[in-house]
């Protein structure tokens, strides 16, 4: 069975998710048909997905005075609980599945409030603690496009989002469903008791799962952080390769001169209406050889924009090498870097078929791109590294992350998969000392003059 608002009723067409099984589709927009559809439940209705709260919310909510919000709130989530709560007690052999809430545009006050929303509804399921009821987030916030009433998903967001949901949701329905309760198993003697092997077999999983989670709350969190640090950088370039044909003088100031004349005249290669105003120029250690990486404060994020937009347009011309070793990128923090070579290395084993994906690299919070099918089929979803994560790192082998182990070095060692969550410290332990790093990767690592030294501390 599954219970929907508009947003899943609209969408849910048997014959046009044939790979998956079918549903009785039940149209639910307020807390007394949701009530009456559970409080009937029939036994023989052993898999069902919910996803109504937000319409629950929406009729609950009538004052913008936030005490009123937040009493209205509690009182229609505690009562949509309840519910569950009740009808998943009469039908122990039910497995339930609740969907966490999406955004809902038309509501001012809604959309501020949705991840403490969806925080209450996680912590809900896990203060109920029953075995056949679990949560699911199926829908990244990128990903949920809306018509103009601010209410309904566009077709195309519609159909990912059922189709994310049935996805994810028989992947919990084949998961094995053990009932240690005192009341499904007598007391616990003879025939009835489970034997070691399952009891350890599912404390494996439940220890593993729980790995998994705290890991994607780690890494959500690091994640959220190194934005908030990249965006603060958005006015700075990152170039390697640069070459002169005039060798660096020995005095220190008419060598911080002489950088900043190779700068301009190398952007001004691909950039001619360069002005050459420059703030900062941060250099990397070059050991007495090439020049360095460098990081340069320009005027502004859209000077900075510009530039690296123009060296992206120029490095096109003549198959990549008009412009040899040289290399202009946004300035991000190293485990930004790693994230986005993950990312691409999901991307390829994703594009396949009528299926197609990128990485958006350039910004302060890399997004992977995800097209599926052709045609008036297609649609469009966007995922954060989390999201990303979440949805595919299932797909991802040693193998597919060689360039991610090797971006990442030992900086990371002992907390490989709090960052990352797909990376794997014991990795390290088969190579010795981890996976050594050219004179470039530390470059584009980051280990200017002014951050060298932080950096080698982590």
């Amino acid at each position: 069975m599954l219970i929907g608002s508009s947003n899943v009723y609209k969408f849910y067409k048997p014959e046009q998710f044939k790979k998956f099984d079918q549903y009785e589709m039940v149209r639910c927009v307020d807390i007394e048909s949701f009530d009456t559809h559970l409080s009937s439940l029939q036994p023989t209705k052993t898999e069902v997905v919910i996803s109504v709260l937000e319409n629950f919310l929406d009729k609950a909510v009538k004052t913008m005075d936030k005490a009123e919000m937040a009493e209205s709130i509690a009182t229609a989530v505690n009562t949509y609980f309840e519910i569950i709560e009740t009808a998943a007690t009469t039908n122990p052999g039910t497995k339930f599945i609740l969907i966490d809430p999406i955004m809902r545009p038309k509501l001012v006050w809604y959309d501020p409030a949705l991840d403490m929303i969806k925080q209450t509804h996680k912590e809900g399921v896990s203060k109920i603690g029953m075995n056949n009821i679990s949560r699911l987030d199926v829908l990244p916030v990128l990903s949920q496009k809306f018509d103009k009433d601010g209410v309904h998903l566009t077709p195309a967001a519609g159909k990912a989002f059922v189709m994310s949901i049935l996805t994810e949701a028989e992947k919990l329905f084949r998961a094995d469903f053990v009932d240690l309760s005192d009341e499904a198993h007598g007391d616990g003697t003879g025939e009835e008791q489970l034997s070691i092997e399952r009891r350890v077999e599912r404390l494996e999983r439940e220890t593993r799962d729980r790995r998994w989670n705290d890991n994607l709350l780690f890494a959500r969190t690091r994640e959220e952080m190194d934005t908030a640090a990249n965006k603060l950088k958005e006015d700075r370039i990152v170039m390697t390769g640069l070459t002169s044909t005039s060798p660096p003088p020995v005095d220190a100031e008419r060598k911080k001169v002489w950088i900043r004349k190779v700068v301009t005249d190398t952007i001004k290669r691909f950039k001619p209406d360069f002005d050459g105003k420059l703030g900062f120029i941060n250099q990397g250690k070059n050991n007495g050889k090439d020049i360095p990486m460098v990081e340069v404060k320009m005027e502004s994020v859209e000077v900075a924009t510009s530039v690296r937009k123009a060296f992206a347009e120029k490095r096109k011309e003549d198959d990549g090498k008009a412009l040899g070793r040289l290399y202009v990128a946004n300035s991000v923090s190293l485990s930004t870097r790693v994230r986005i070579e993950i990312l691409k290395a999901i991307a390829k084993k994703v594009s396949v078929a009528n299926d197609s994906a990128h990485v958006a690299s350039y910004s302060s919070r890399p997004i992977l791109h995800v097209k599926s099918g052709s045609g008036p089929g297609t649609s469009n979803r966007a995922y954060t590294f989390i999201d990303g994560v979440i949805r595919f790192g299932e797909v991802l082998r040693r193998s597919d992350l060689e360039d991610a182990y090797k971006k990442a070095g030992s900086a990371f060692r002992g907390q490989l998969e709090q960052h990352f969550v797909v990376l794997r410290d014991q990795e390290f332990v088969v190579r010795g000392s981890g996976p050594k790093r050219g004179k470039r990767e530390r470059e584009e690592e980051g280990e200017t003059s002014g951050n060298a030294t932080k950096n080698k501390k982590l």
